[in-house]
């Protein structure tokens, strides 16, 4: 067997399997395979995508600003290098240090000679260490320390402090002055935060030296000789780097900070709503200053966090940014609801649209069946009068066909004798059908249709006939309810304006139509028809004669308290005497209709019979005023297909 023929076979086994299944089934089915699943898949598809794609490229935002953010702080460390070479390549500078090393070593130092040299040697180094600190963004305190002794900057004003170190001897020995020793003259910078809280002071009286303090020192020479003459010390303030770096704190949802190698040193505008500084991160320090680049995933205080970190490889410091994953995957968040929304009204749309396919078919078809059982129980009248041109349109029109040979048939074989004794009454009835044929809604909307269609054709498109032809079967259309008893007050709104439509064709003064309803017309119901023939009885009553030049009928609708609704209908037309009044409202209670007013007395007992006696129409009127219809129902709420209220 082939696998075409295999194919085939198997199409058609689960094509009759399906067809086990009603047609409403087999398309929900359809939908719901096609539509649904596809359109969910698609969706969280894309969005998982896209979510992936956004956060690579805030790494890789993130890691571009904090690299920024390095590069300038690189750029600052190089400058306060720069502003260093002022005091280490001075020769008068060195000069003094290195005679006052030689005086600090000689056996006459009390000397007085001795003495004021020194003094003028220490003025001149202490003044040069003053300009470096004045001259050099950032730096907030210079010290240069020999073997023998230490150097201060000078005081900005007489009795202002300056750095002092207290123990000469552990200064020696603490890694600011060994590192600056073992560079040989290159700058050592420092996270000297432990450091210098220990061994330098800001001045001789303080109990705590200097706190949150980064050094470079860098160590000097003689000229001619490359003997080491001490260590330029110089503290700077981390406030000055995140100053310097303010503008790297704007991102939203996250903080840069300023990390040493001990932890810590600053924050760059720390904002309380983005994340803090990790706590117990030794391991994460030492991961940061032994790559000095990189981006990783953490996870702290219960929230995932985006980590950048960049730096120079023998600087002390690093800028490390952080932040909360789910605020830089805010926006594609927000897109992910958008999406489960529009998923939403996309299958909520295809639902209605399934709906109504599926009604299409299955209405006509169940109608079909309600017929074919009729028609097998001997009911041969019950005939479908389909109107629509789909299959199942032609298949009932082919049904009706049938039933009608099927009854055409009977009648010859059966029913031949009967119908030739009755052949009068036959002839009448056949008269009064054919009647009835030419005043149906249906055959007259459908002629009146045809002749518009020709009106177009002649005229070569719209023409003011088939104009009013066009409204006329509106109106006709809407007359045709089957067998449907009420209607929305909005469709008997439409019924009402559609109507007037076609009246004020023959006016050359039109009749206009205001309403004001305060409350929703699409949410109660009316018996049908029940407008038309009060602004019918008022056109034809209320602006007989001579036209009008402001004519005009005024639909108010209200609820009141007790659960009625009200519809007035009034007119600024000629009005009734009391005579005429009185008369109008004696016919209205009369069950027998009359010529002039069968319209208002058709709706008034329809009302009366479908709601009570307690409802129905009240008629005022006044010579040269108007007349005012007052329509009184419950208010019935329109229903669903499902049987509940609108409102």
């Amino acid at each position: 067997m082939s696998i075409k023929h295999q194919l085939k076979r198997g199409i058609n086994c689960l094509v009759a399997q399906l067809r086990k299944v009603n047609i409403f089934p087999r398309l929900l089915l359809v939908f719901s395979t096609l539509l649904i699943a596809s359109t969910v898949f698609i969706t969280f598809f894309n969005q998982k995508n896209y979510a992936a794609e956004a956060e690579t490229n805030a790494v890789k935002y993130l890691s571009i600003l904090v690299q920024n953010a390095s590069l300038e702080l690189v750029q600052e460390k190089e400058q306060i290098e720069l502003g260093l070479l002022p005091f280490i390549q001075n020769e008068n500078v060195l000069h003094a240090i290195s005679e006052n090393n030689e005086l600090y070593g000689s056996e006459q130092p009390d000397d007085v000679k001795t003495q004021e040299k020194m003094r003028k040697n220490r003025y001149m180094i202490e003044q040069t260490l003053r300009s470096v600190k004045n001259n050099v963004n950032g730096v907030k305190a210079a010290l240069f320390v020999t073997e023998n002794a230490q150097y201060q900057m000078l005081a900005e004003k007489e009795g202002a402090s300056t750095p002092y170190i207290r123990n000469l001897d552990e200064f020696h020995k603490s890694e600011i002055y060994q590192k600056a020793v073992a560079a040989q003259g290159y700058p050592s910078w420092r996270d000297s935060v432990k450091d210098t809280s220990n061994l330098i002071y800001e001045n001789k009286m303080d109990v705590v030296g200097i706190l949150g303090c980064v050094t470079v020192s860098c160590q000097v020479y003689e000229p001619a000789t490359r003997k080491p003459l001490g260590v330029l010390v110089c503290c700077v303030y981390p406030q000055h780097f995140t100053e310097m770096l303010s503008k790297y704190s704007s991102q939203d949802g996250g903080n840069t900070f300023i990390v040493g190698e001990n932890g810590l040193v600053e924050g760059i505008s720390a904002s309380l709503s983005a994340p803090p500084f990790l706590r117990q991160n030794n391991t994460f320090i030492q991961r940061v200053f032994s790559q000095h680049q990189g981006s990783l995933l953490l996870e702290s205080q219960g929230q995932q966090l985006l980590v950048n970190y960049c730096g120079e490889k023998g600087f002390p410091i690093h800028i490390v940014n952080l932040t909360y994953r789910d605020y830089a995957l805010q926006t594609v968040r927000r897109i992910s609801r958008l999406s489960f929304v529009v998923l939403g009204v996309v299958i909520a749309i295809g639902a209605f649209g399934f709906y109504l396919a599926a009604v299409s078919i299955s209405r006509p078809v169940n109608r079909l069946i309600y017929a074919m059982k009729r028609v097998g129980a001997g009911d041969f009248s019950a005939v479908y009068k389909a109107t629509s041109h789909d299959e199942i349109g032609l298949l009932c029109g082919e049904f009706d066909l049938m039933v009608a040979d099927m009854k055409k048939l009977i009648d010859q074989v059966y029913v031949a004798e009967i119908r030739e004794k009755s052949l009068a009454l036959g002839e009448k009835t056949a008269q009064l059908n054919a009647l009835q044929m030419q005043i149906s809604p249906h055959f007259l909307y459908n002629t009146l249709d045809m002749i518009r269609w020709q009106c177009m054709y002649d005229s070569g498109g719209e023409s003011a006939a088939s104009d009013m032809i066009e409204k006329f079967c509106t109106l006709l259309r809407m007359t045709i309810k089957g067998d449907q008893k009420k209607e929305t007050v909005q469709e008997s709104l439409l019924h009402a304006e559609t109507y007037l439509e076609v009246v004020n064709f023959r006016h050359t003064n039109k009749i206009q139509l205001n309403t004001r309803i305060s409350f929703d017309p699409t949410a109660y119901l009316l018996p049908c028809l029940s407008l038309q023939p009060i602004l019918e009885n008022a056109i034809r009553h209320g602006f007989s004669g001579e036209e009008m030049a402001d004519s005009s009928i005024f639909i108010v609708g209200s609820l009141d308290g007790n659960g009625n609704m009200q519809l007035r209908i009034s007119d600024n037309g000629h009005g009734m005497s009391e005579e005429q009044l009185e008369a109008l409202r004696a016919s209205m209670e009369n069950s027998e209709l009359t010529k002039n007013s069968i319209g208002l007395q058709n709706v008034n007992q329809r009302c009366k019979l479908c709601y009570g006696q307690n409802y129905g129409i009240q008629i005022e009127s006044e010579p040269g005023v108007g007349t005012e219809v007052v329509l009184t129902v419950p208010a019935e709420p329109a229903v669903h297909e499902g049987g509940k209220p609108i409102v």
